[in-house]
């Protein structure tokens, strides 16, 4: 039995909106900051002149000109950083990588557990932290008479959104969790699972790992589990798992 991944990064799309004389009269151009993405659309509070990063031979210079006090305060251990080149301070790129994109069970015996991992690595800019949402495609099919259920854990009530203890070895399906720093609000240790989200069924994507703090290099590691029943018929299984980063500002 065997996985393909599909794996998407979500951000907000920056643009600069352009204010322009509708009388063709000859004035400069004002310039203001706006993102937009298909979900969100923020014009920003205020309007600076330039900001960015700037470089010579031997000097580099990061600044925000126009922009209400900036600067770096501190105060009885308080520190605020006021200004977009503080952004730079911290991490400035977005990237989510997984370590594999096929996952393979191999041939299965009825009422033994099966279990292979995934580790996805995030790393997010300044802001608010992340959030991963994954969702599968169907159950693990032959096809969609022919499938492995998802499962409901050991007292048949996790669901999608909700982990509970899964360890007994006669409650079959296909589940996972997930362990590390962003998984602890979803998981309460390493005998929770729960079923992925179903595209098949109209389940929207559920939430599986977030921090409210900017990362670096964060690793989290997922772990896929299925048991199947004596009656389970033999072939090749398969279906999609989409895992989805998202930034927080």
């Amino acid at each position: 039995m065997k996985f393909k991944y599909l794996i998407f990064i979500s951000t907000l799309s920056l643009c600069l909106a352009r204010a322009i004389d509708f009388n063709k009269s000859l004035i400069s151009p004002a310039y203001a900051q706006h993102f937009s993405s298909p979900s969100y659309y923020i014009d920003w509070g205020n309007f600076n002149i330039t900001s960015g990063r700037k470089a010579s031979t031997n000097y580099q210079l990061t600044d925000t000109v126009g922009q209400n006090a900036p600067g770096t305060y501190e105060k009885n251990g308080l520190k605020i950083k006021s200004g977009f080149q503080y952004i730079y301070d911290t991490f400035n790129q977005l990237s989510f990588s997984i370590d594999k994109l096929n996952i393979e069970f191999g041939t299965i015996a009825p009422g033994i557990a099966s279990t292979d991992t995934n580790i996805l690595t995030i790393t997010t800019p300044s802001g608010h932290g992340y959030q991963v949402t994954a969702q599968e495609n169907h159950p693990l099919w032959i096809n969609s008479s022919l499938f492995i259920p998802n499962t409901s854990c050991d007292l048949n009530d996790c669901t999608h959104t909700f982990s509970t203890a899964w360890t007994s070895t006669t409650e079959y399906g296909f589940g996972f969790n997930a362990s590390g720093v962003g998984a602890s609000s979803y998981f309460s240790d390493s005998s929770f699972y729960r079923p992925f989200s179903d595209i098949s069924n109209n389940e929207d994507p559920a939430i599986i790992l977030s921090e409210n703090s900017p990362v670096k290099d964060r690793t989290a590691t997922i772990n896929y589990k299925v048991i199947i029943s004596p009656l389970q018929a033999a072939g090749d299984y398969q279906n999609y798992i989409t895992y989805t980063l998202v930034p927080r500002y």
